[in-house]
């Protein structure tokens, strides 16, 4: 299904000419080694070019079509007219040991004569002065001969991406002459002459791919590519196959999936990273306001944009067309999201959603109508994206702040898919609120959209965007009753006297075993109330009524302990309570002025 919607990609891709021939790739080039016609070496050019990135000014390599890079295991495995610069120039480094040096050495040679016998295979026969010239290069160059002439630190050669060749007479770079590109055209033919089978992809009868193209911008996975498709081991194999033959896909195929993904995590309009999780997107259609549009709503809009998206999304929600940013976008189109993962030499699928652009942002409408509740007034945008909410199961603490793959996969599939989201996003942000006791409107929110979805019995206990005085439930009403005590706490004195809060000391035992921790509570707030009542008599007054009418919902003792749902349910009815108190026109504040004029009357 994957291939088969990259393939699908890639021909539409194809059609708009976006993507190379069959045969020919696109690559990052660095460098273009110059020679002349009698394959001398002239010197290295740089091809990269500065490129604005956050705020500031960085050098990138540049996008060249060139012959269709093949995918690398351990072996020894040259590129055509683009590689690397241990192949095309043989460079090594020296190391802190004459061994290690000589090691490093000798590798080099083997590469470049890997290299040499490559190219003079398929152009000696060329009869093309430039072609000439490449083989005459291979049969001149010596590394250690032209060390200290190269111009550029041998370090920075061999972390650029690719080589090219270049002509010193026409400053043509060699991959693009016509006569070398005949020649790669007619050897990828005779190499695709193989043994054939019926492609599991297009379903003809086609040659078999026997290595499968590597694909290059997944974060974390290593620069020079890393492979989809691979078998790199006999367990991995069956009934006597090797490599590509245990799955057949087709030359064509195979390049034109790699070409397409490729493609897409070239163009920053088509991924996004979560953490180590890349996500790819597109439409079938290959128009780019989709994936804009994807984009913007998980959470990177700016906020003057929010209201606008918001009102597209609900739009097509409910299966009607309508423009956006200048372009129109149907329900009905076909939409696709990769989430890829690096796992050593080899990508990782995370999750893969297919299905039509409607369905798919009405899954994300449900998603955030769970996540609705009330925030802080410094907050500006209404929903918490699922980056953010990610984050907020990594320790903030720790030296390595990366969100761990396996959560962003499943909750991108819930999200996308409206099915239940994974039980280690709860129980990771239930973690960090023991360790940290932050709750803030993204943990909140997340709880509580998770007992929505997860726990239907529950639902009705924390369905509310903010607080709910008439609730009954008894997690719920504990949780407003821990912010009321310490409410009463911070009120009766000033932070810069408290060592510590109720909250730092007893809200995980409060949240988990209830029965042990509010009786001694409520007997230290008699102390704070004490203090109330001589210097704030109206704040007494009024947190004295909550205090009562919160005991009395709760008509047998308090519970022994708590699930941890019922925790999270806690954590909701304290974050709406607290949530009560900073609103702008606060009705408390009224009642407790009205309050304080009934007392100097009585007085």
């Amino acid at each position: 299904m994957i291939l088969q919607a990259l393939t699908e990609c890639y021909e539409q891709l194809a059609r708009e000419n976006k993507v190379g021939r069959d045969g020919w790739s696109t690559a990052k080039v660095s460098y273009a080694i110059t020679i002349d016609g009698e394959g001398n070496f002239q010197g290295i050019q740089s091809l990269m070019v500065q490129e604005t990135r956050g705020k500031k000014q960085v050098l990138v390599s540049v996008s060249r079509e060139v012959p269709l890079q093949k995918g690398r295991s351990s072996k020894i495995s040259p590129n055509f007219m683009c590689d690397n610069a241990k192949y095309l120039l043989g460079a090594w480094l020296e190391s802190g040991t004459e061994d290690e040096t000589e090691k490093n050495r000798k590798k080099a040679q083997e590469y470049f004569q890997a290299a040499s016998e490559y190219h003079q295979k398929l152009l000696e026969a060329v009869d093309s002065r430039e072609a000439k010239s490449i083989c005459l290069f291979f049969q001149k160059w010596d590394f250690e001969q032209y060390r200290d002439k190269i111009g550029i630190s041998i370090e920075d050669l061999l972390a650029a991406t690719n080589l090219v060749f270049r002509s010193y007479e026409t400053t043509e770079e060699l991959q693009k002459n016509e006569k070398i590109v005949e020649a790669w055209n007619q050897y990828c033919k005779q190499e695709q002459a193989g043994e054939k089978k019926r492609c599991l992809v297009t379903g003809q009868v086609a040659p078999v791919a026997r290595l499968h193209p590597l694909i290059k911008g997944v974060r974390g996975a290593q620069s020079s590519g890393a492979a989809l498709v691979s078998y790199n081991a006999p367990a991995f194999e069956s009934y006597g196959k090797s490599q590509g033959a245990n799955a057949p896909v087709s030359e064509y195929a195979a390049a034109a999936y790699g070409k397409a993904l490729n493609y897409l995590l070239e163009k920053k309009e088509f991924h996004q990273s979560i953490g180590e999780t890349t996500m790819v997107y597109w439409a079938d259609t290959g128009e780019e306001e989709y994936s804009d549009f994807f984009l913007e709503l998980l959470g990177e809009a700016e906020e003057s944009d929010e209201d606008k998206l918001l009102d597209v999304m609900q739009s097509i929600a409910r299966g009607n067309p309508c423009r956006y940013k200048e372009s129109d976008m149907s329900p009905d189109t076909k939409f696709y999201i990769l989430g890829l993962s690096p796992n050593a030499a080899r990508l990782s699928v995370r999750f893969f959603y297919a299905g039509t652009f409607g369905d798919m942002i009405k899954n994300i409408e449900a998603h955030y109508k769970r996540l609705e509740i009330q925030m802080p007034a410094f907050l500006k945008k209404k929903y918490p994206s699922p980056r953010g909410i990610l984050f907020e199961t990594v320790n903030k603490k720790s030296s390595k702040k990366e969100i761990q793959p396996i959560l962003t996969g499943g909750f991108m599939n819930a999200i996308l898919s409206d099915t239940p989201y994974p039980t280690a996003v709860f129980t990771n942000i239930m973690i960090r609120i023991r360790a940290d006791k932050e709750i803030n409107r993204n943990r909140a929110a997340m709880i509580k959209a998770y007992i929505m979805k997860n726990i239907p019995e529950m639902k009705e206990a924390v369905n509310f965007m903010g607080l709910n005085e008439n609730s009954e439930n008894v997690p719920y009403n504990l949780g407003r009753l821990f912010e009321t005590l310490e409410e009463i706490q911070s009120e009766a004195y000033d932070k810069k006297d408290l060592n510590t809060t109720i909250k730092d000391k007893y809200f995980n035992s409060a949240c988990a075993t209830p029965a042990v921790v509010f009786p001694i509570l409520l007997k230290l707030s008699n102390s704070h109330m004490r203090i109330l009542k001589r210097e704030k008599t109206g704040k007494y007054v009024f947190l004295n009524e909550r205090i009562e009418k919160l005991l009395g919902s709760f008509q047998e003792k308090f519970p022994r302990q708590l699930s941890l749902e019922e925790q999270g349910t806690f954590i909701v009815g304290y974050y709406h309570q607290l949530q009560k108190k900073y609103e702008k026109k606060n009705s408390e504040n009224k009642d407790i002025e009205n309050k304080n004029t009934e007392n100097k009357e009585e007085k």
